[in-house]
């Protein structure tokens, strides 16, 4: 792998994460299946959920449980290719939420992560198949991470 074709990678890869970030927080997840594989796994400190269909049944739940307001921001963003159509990405994850709407009083973040992502490249598109979380620091607010299995 060139440094170029790295180079390249790595911003098309931040690209398509802030994209899904910016789902998240104005959108609510609404259309957060869009950036998975079918197969796709998300892992989060307490919480996981296998499946494209599942990993979307979170993001429902979360809108139906009123207004939340949240900032993904991630920095250190590195990626490099494992196949012709295959990468892995990590970057630091500073997440802030509360419930309620703008404006809310600011806080520290609500965790700081290290996030892991896998990708594959279906249709020229680059999907993830694989997201986990790990927190390096945790604020005394509560994430959202219900048991999907006893919802249904």
């Amino acid at each position: 792998m060139t440094s170029d074709s790295r180079s390249a990678l790595t911003q098309e890869l931040a690209l398509v994460l802030a994209d899904y970030w910016h789902e998240i927080d104005f959108n609510g997840g609404a259309g957060a299946s869009a950036y998975y594989t079918p197969d796709a796994e998300f892992h989060g400190q307490f919480a996981s959920y296998v499946g494209r269909d599942k990993i979307q049944a979170f993001y429902d739940w979360r809108r139906g449980q009123g207004p939340r307001l949240s900032v993904h921001s991630f920095t250190n963003f590195r990626a490099y290719f494992t196949g012709e159509d295959t990468a892995e990405a990590t970057n630091f994850l500073f997440l802030y939420a509360a419930n309620g709407e703008k404006p809310l009083a600011s806080h520290v973040p609500v965790t700081i992560s290290l996030a892991t992502d896998r990708f594959r490249r279906v249709d020229g598109r680059w999907l993830c198949t694989f997201r986990r979380f790990e927190h390096l620091f945790e604020s005394d607010t509560p994430i959202t991470n219900p048991d999907l299995d006893e919802e249904t």
